[in-house]
């Protein structure tokens, strides 16, 4: 069985999530936005997902269509939809993906655009959007995020207060009315996180229905999470002032693979490879995220030091990386390396949430303090050679 689907997709991931819960196995298939030939060819010219490709041949499209094909003929899945209350995990199945769905994917939407590499996917995402809702609505939905949210809170309102009750919507074991739901938080993660942490922290009943349904699901393989979650007016408080325009770097972290982190003292930057040793060369590639860097008092705001290496950054450096401070394209000198800052938007996800807590995502990505960079910044190596913990960095 193979499932064909975008990540960021509520759809999909209400097919992946259903298939993940009543665990049957099954193999996950990465579209790439701007190229579904293959989709074409394997469903005889649909090009929309989800599409499931089950063992005997059979494609199946469109997600509630296949959930209910799931329903009828895998008995794992019929469990997830009890007889005596069938009419309601159906009812809220369909509310899920419809009205909450409405709030859900505008305020996604803007910041998915982003996420594309290559142009033409950002500008043929744009152009699907603008043909059904108007020319500039991801910027109208940007700038009227805070009246989405607002819009957002008032239909789950009736979830949130069934959720004081009992563990899931429907009683005391997840349905497929808990998976609808999860897939559009799941569309916020990649799209709207700080507004996924906004809706926990406000709504401490809905984070602990995430975290039952998680553990039922398996929690995300994030790695280890950070010794202590610290409420934002305690990051506030331990946010010290920028530095000025030169610095030092306080730490570096190579990633080898996938949640591993090994701390150095030294290592060489090469304009090729980036941080020699680091994994981003083998999943990544990307030249404009070659190299992350993270300032080094918004770290100690939110972690203790030696929970640095959870971030997933490569250098912690003591240097002001607001907008007023770089540009893209800016240069600097770290030991006898050069660095360029790229255009590269570096946004926290459900990862840093899962670490460090809603409060420091939401610390870090709320739009009050984009213009800081508090997450951090992408850059390119222009000269590489080796640096040190201690360097002095400054402009070049």
């Amino acid at each position: 069985m193979r499932l064909h689907r975008l990540d960021y997709s509520c759809y999909a991931r209400f097919v992946q999530s259903t298939l993940d819960l009543a665990k049957v196995p099954f193999e996950l298939v990465d579209v790439r936005y701007g190229d579904r030939d293959a989709l074409a060819t394997l469903t005889g010219g649909y090009i929309q997902v989800p599409v499931l490709e089950l063992d005997d041949g059979t494609v199946l499209v469109d997600s509630r269509r296949i959930v209910e094909h799931l329903v009828e003929h895998e008995p794992r899945v019929a469990a997830l939809v009890p007889e005596g209350d069938a009419a309601l995990v159906w009812a809220f199945v369909d509310f899920a993906n419809g009205a909450v769905e409405d709030f859900a994917f505008r305020l996604a939407s803007p910041q998915i655009a982003e996420r594309f590499d290559r142009p033409f996917e950002r500008a043929l995402f744009t152009f699907v959007k603008e043909r059904k809702f108007g020319t500039g609505c991801l910027r109208t939905w940007e700038a009227e995020a805070d009246t989405l949210y607002a819009g957002l809170v008032g239909v789950l309102r009736p979830t949130i207060r069934s959720l004081r009750h009992r563990p899931f919507l429907v009683g005391r074991e997840p349905t497929l009315a808990d998976l609808a739901l999860l897939s559009q938080f799941q569309m916020m993660d990649l799209g709207a996180p700080d507004r996924v942490a906004q809706l926990f922290i406000e709504h401490d009943v809905l984070r602990a229905w995430r975290e039952r349904l998680d553990t039922r699901l398996g929690p995300p393989p994030y790695g280890r999470i950070a010794a202590q979650h610290r409420a934002t007016a305690e990051m506030e408080s331990r946010l010290r002032e920028a530095p000025e325009a030169s610095g030092r770097l306080e730490k570096i972290v190579i990633r080898p693979a996938k949640h591993e982190r090994l701390v150095v003292d030294t290592a060489r930057l090469s304009v090729e490879g980036g941080l020699e040793g680091d994994d981003w060369a083998t999943l990544d590639g990307n030249p404009e995220r070659q190299l992350t860097l993270m300032d080094a008092r918004v770290a100690d705001a939110i972690a203790g030091r030696e929970d640095w290496e959870l971030f997933g950054d490569n250098l912690f450096v003591s240097f002001d990386l607001s907008m007023a401070s770089l540009k893209t394209g800016d240069r600097l000198r770290l030991g006898e390396t050069s660095l360029e800052i790229t255009d590269e938007p570096h946004l926290g996800c459900r990862k840093l949430a899962a670490r460090f807590g809603p409060e420091a995502l939401r610390f870090v990505n709320h739009k009050s303090v984009r213009e800081a960079r508090r997450r951090g910044i992408y850059a390119r190596v222009v000269d590489g050679g080796s640096i040190r913990v201690g360097d002095q960095l400054s402009r070049a």
